[in-house]
């Protein structure tokens, strides 16, 4: 090593942050010049797997944009050594084990029970819903018996439209959707003026530009309360608007929480409000089509990969591709 890179490892982040790569890597060459995508074989899932260990080992979450900035082991540890917790970085909550130390006040917030006149403008807004869905569009649904009959249980369904998630509602039983919550992205679902009304629609906040820690808690403190979730395995939109790669947090959780997971298939979506469109197209036809509930356990025993959250993301996608 370099006396520069030497001096980085002094650094106490940096140095358990190198100590964890050769531990997770230990049959592999490590050096600060070993690249993690190329020598390592880290890839978009492997990369949620490392940063949640980062920030339960070394006490530090590293944000999308930090990861994009990686090329090296040097630069990981660079980004590490500099974050502003570095000074006091230590072992920290597990998000799946104790999602309530993960996440903050304001973040408990949107978990909180509804009082009765919130549960009261939550009926108007499904109501609302309701009617302008049915309205509006053309809408097939199948399979909706399928739905255990108590949860929790998890809903994954792939994401090609902003329609989607109204659409889905407005099929389910207002009962139903009284015990579950959604995942919605920060960057469109949570400006000032909708924050009341996304935390009485149960949309909890998944921000894409922050590590996995906080989106993983807030799935795990949803499941732990036996609540329901609707999760987008994707996490975003297809760009293609067929489905694609799956992240491994679902994988994750789903192993953790041994919970039925049922994939849903939406079709029509994106035809009725293209990505260039901001008003939909009405007298569209939409495809709501739901697929059996599937054990966690058979769905690990049925994908590929060397770890249990791999396989039971990789069997996951399957189902949902076979879902017509």
């Amino acid at each position: 090593m370099t006396p520069d890179d030497r001096a980085l490892l002094e650094e106490p982040a940096a140095r358990k942050t190198w100590e964890l790569l050769a531990k997770r890597f230990s049959d592999q060459p490590l050096t600060p010049d070993t690249s993690p995508q190329l020598d390592l074989g880290i890839d978009s899932l492997e990369w949620l797997s490392l940063t949640t260990e980062i920030r339960s080992h070394v006490g530090i979450e590293l944000s999308e944009e930090a990861i994009t900035r990686i090329e090296t082991v040097r630069d990981l540890l660079r980004e590490v050594a500099e974050h502003p917790e570095a000074t006091k970085a230590g072992p920290v909550a597990d998000p799946l084990e104790e999602p309530e130390k993960v996440l903050g006040e304001d973040r408990k917030w949107w978990l909180a029970p509804l009082g009765p006149m919130e549960r009261t403008i939550a009926w108007c807004l499904w109501a609302l819903d309701w009617v302008l869905v049915h309205a509006a569009f053309k809408l097939s649904v199948n399979g909706r018996w399928r739905l255990p009959e108590k949860g929790p249980f998890v809903l994954s369904r792939n994401h090609v439209s902003y329609l989607d998630s109204f659409v889905l509602a407005a099929v389910l039983d207002y009962k139903l959707l009284e015990g579950t919550y959604w995942a919605g992205w920060t960057g469109v679902a949570f400006g000032p003026v909708f924050r009341l009304l996304r935390r009485l629609c149960h949309v909890v906040p998944i921000d894409p530009d922050k590590a996995a820690a906080s989106s993983l808690a807030f799935g795990a403190a949803v499941l732990r309360e036996k609540h329901n979730m609707v999760w987008y395995p994707e996490c975003g939109h297809s760009k293609t608007g067929e489905l694609g790669p799956l992240k491994q947090g679902s994988g994750m959780l789903l192993h953790r929480y041994r919970v039925p997971v049922v994939p849903v298939s939406i079709k029509g979506t994106r035809d009725a409000l293209p990505p260039d469109r901001w008003i939909p197209r009405p007298g569209s036809h939409i495809q709501i089509i739901f697929g059996d509930p599937l054990d966690p356990e058979e769905l690990e025993r049925q994908g590929d990969g060397e770890e249990p959250s791999k396989r039971i993301t990789s069997a996951l996608r399957d189902a949902m591709l076979q879902v017509k």
